[in-house]
């Protein structure tokens, strides 16, 4: 991904913590498996401007440690991968309705 395209998508993230699994753009959930074994760097920092701007919206600062973090942004991610997939394979995915920046009933 562009470089340009990397920054629009972080202000995404930061302005949008409510965006919805369906509305993030297939270019954001391409980025997702860019690296198969873990999220690339560009990922990550996606999935944490968004996730940390969610926890600011939802509890007006943030609750959790960096390890806390670092554990819902690889579950965001798996979850990314997910709703990639479904994409790709035009079917039907339970957290389309969810926000996408959101933790809630995630489970490694």
């Amino acid at each position: 991904m562009a470089p340009l395209m990397e920054q629009e998508y972080l202000q995404l993230a930061r302005d949008n913590p409510n965006i919805l699994c369906s509305d993030v753009p297939i270019e954001a959930l391409e980025a997702a498996i860019d690296d198969l074994l873990e999220p690339s760097d560009f990922f990550r920092e996606f999935l944490e401007a968004g996730h940390t701007q969610w926890l600011l919206q939802k509890h007006g600062r943030l609750p959790r440690s960096r390890e806390q973090i670092n554990t819902a942004i690889v579950m965001l991610w798996i979850r990314a991968c997910r709703l990639h997939t479904s994409y790709v394979l035009n079917r039907p995915d339970p957290d389309w309705g969810k926000p996408f920046f959101s933790d809630e009933g995630l489970e490694i």
